[in-house]
């Protein structure tokens, strides 16, 4: 039991420094158009992982568990993209997210945010998109295992663009578009990695929507 705690311990920490939010039994899609336009789609659990420090060190409480689950659900609802927030216990909440709208050209937009990203979606001034999702050293990620901590879900990005790399599960066609899919097993598994090259729309300057001005 004390080796185990200690290797919670460990863990929590390494996870701060990578993403809080550890995502599990989720289904996620991104469409992505050959001009940059996407639609991001998550459901499945959140779970902040810096609670299961708190947890073992005694510092959550029956008094203070509320308070401290509540400042969780206030983080996440910065992003007005959720739709839904349930809390399941233990730091880990139902959710599901939906966000839309068009890479400019020069850009990096990530689920959740710049210091808590799951998913990056970065576009380059030469044309190139990149979408990369966070992937742990597999030391930590078989520790994470050991200890019943799972990450499983499955992504797809759908896109009529030009893919020119990828490392996706499978790929399928789609009318004039293919899907790309990962099946994530657990934080062992391949994270989400592919490249695009965009198409110059001759209908809409790059730059952000109205709606997308804040």
């Amino acid at each position: 039991m004390v080796d185990w705690l200690k290797r919670l311990g460990v863990l929590c920490c390494l996870l701060l420094l990578s993403s809080c939010y550890i995502p599990d039994k989720f289904k996620a899609e991104l469409r992505l158009s050959r001009y940059g336009d996407y639609a991001l789609t998550y459901k499945g659990d959140l779970l902040w992982a810096p609670i299961l420090d708190d947890y073992r060190k005694g510092k959550v409480t029956p008094e203070n568990e509320k308070e401290k689950i509540d400042n969780i659900r206030k983080d996440l609802i910065r992003d007005i993209a959720f739709r839904k927030l349930e809390s399941k216990g233990k730091g880990r909440f139902g959710v599901e997210y939906e966000r839309a709208g068009r890479l400019d050209k020069v850009q990096l937009t990530a689920l959740l945010r710049r210091d808590a990203r799951l998913l990056a979606m970065r576009s380059m001034e030469n044309g190139v998109i990149v979408i990369h999702a966070n992937a742990m050293k597999p030391s930590d990620a078989q520790m994470m295992a050991e200890m019943g901590l799972n990450m499983e879900g499955e992504f797809r990005i759908t896109t009529d663009g030009n893919v020119v790399e990828n490392n996706a599960t499978e790929v399928r066609q789609f009318g004039t578009s293919k899907v790309y899919v990962w099946k994530i097993e657990n934080a062992l598994s391949p994270m989400p990695h592919l490249v695009m090259l965009r198409d110059p729309d001759p209908q809409r300057p790059l730059g952000p929507r109205p709606s997308e001005l804040k």
